[in-house]
């Protein structure tokens, strides 16, 4: 089942902050930054037997309102490779078509080949621009973006 997340749901946040911390280590959000994405952006959580197996987060762009920004998706460590992050991200990006939004935009590392090649040949984004030092220096990005 995947659905939207909201700031009553307390144990559902403890879970997607576990996961992010499993994904990302000290780059992953916290309560102070995810508690802002699902109060003023959307955060989508896919669930399998009543646990939060991955979540994604997007906001939207000020310069565009009809354009959001996938802040991030993580995935349980024991279901990674098996289709849950593809499946909520196609899952909640019809959802953000249905709220309007046309374009979908994300960053990922140079580095992440599979990622790159997911979010192109399954997802459908493409590249649209390389940002150097990004995160600091020697920290790259790729954009891509998903016309919906």
């Amino acid at each position: 089942m995947i659905r939207i997340v909201t700031p009553d749901q307390k144990s559902t946040i403890t879970r997607i902050i576990a996961l992010e911390a499993e994904a990302f280590g000290d780059g992953g959000l916290d309560e102070w930054n995810l508690l802002p994405l699902i109060r003023h952006g959307r955060v989508f959580v896919l669930e399998e037997d009543s646990l939060t197996a991955a979540c994604i987060q997007y906001m939207k762009d000020w310069n565009d309102p009809s354009k959001a920004y996938a802040v991030g998706i993580s995935v349980d460590k024991n279901r990674r490779g098996k289709g849950y992050g593809t499946e909520l991200f196609r899952a909640s990006m019809d959802i953000l078509a249905d709220e309007g939004i046309k374009t979908v935009e994300l960053t990922v590392d140079p580095e992440n080949a599979s990622a790159v090649a997911v979010y192109g040949r399954k997802l459908g984004f493409v590249i649209s621009e390389e940002r150097r030092d990004e995160y600091g220096e020697g920290v790259h990005r790729i954009v891509m973006i998903k016309d919906l």
